[in-house]
């Protein structure tokens, strides 16, 4: 019996809590770039080229994110070029039926996954060199 009640005590004193962020404001992420999506409607006459799309989202329990991402946004949502704007100040971001105006707050923080594609190009790389360097050396 004394087990038990020490059992119990011992459960009910070790809590598992969850935490999830609550985000700042809604953002997008175009080329390093991080953009706070306000709510001003941009006009179908001032939308320029589609210059991106949201690629991953950030994770709501750790705040981390790379690529092309955005923490409100799914995966598809496309960016465009507001008229007589720099994309570097400024983007149009699809919200449903209308387009918001995403002006541009930081550079976002370094991660390795943002380069995966130039680390795998460089391993092929130095896969093919050292492949023709053994062969070449087998002629001598």
């Amino acid at each position: 019996m004394k087990r038990v009640v020490w059992m119990v005590a011992l459960l009910l004193s070790v809590s598992v809590s969850v935490h999830a962020m609550s985000w700042a404001y809604a953002f997008v992420v175009l080329d390093g770039r991080v953009y706070e999506v306000t709510d001003e409607v941009v006009a179908e006459a001032d939308l320029g080229e589609v210059v991106g799309e949201v690629e991953t989202l950030a994770d709501d329990m750790t705040g981390d994110y790379y690529g092309d991402a955005s923490n409100m946004y799914p995966i598809g949502t496309e960016y465009r070029q507001v008229d007589g704007e720099s994309v570097e100040d400024v983007l149009a971001v699809e919200d449903g039926t209308e387009w918001k105006r995403a002006k541009f707050v930081h550079e976002a923080p370094f991660d390795s996954r943002n380069h995966l594609d130039v680390i795998a190009y460089a391993a092929i790389g130095l896969g093919i060199a050292v492949f023709f360097g053994a062969r070449l050396r087998k002629q001598r």
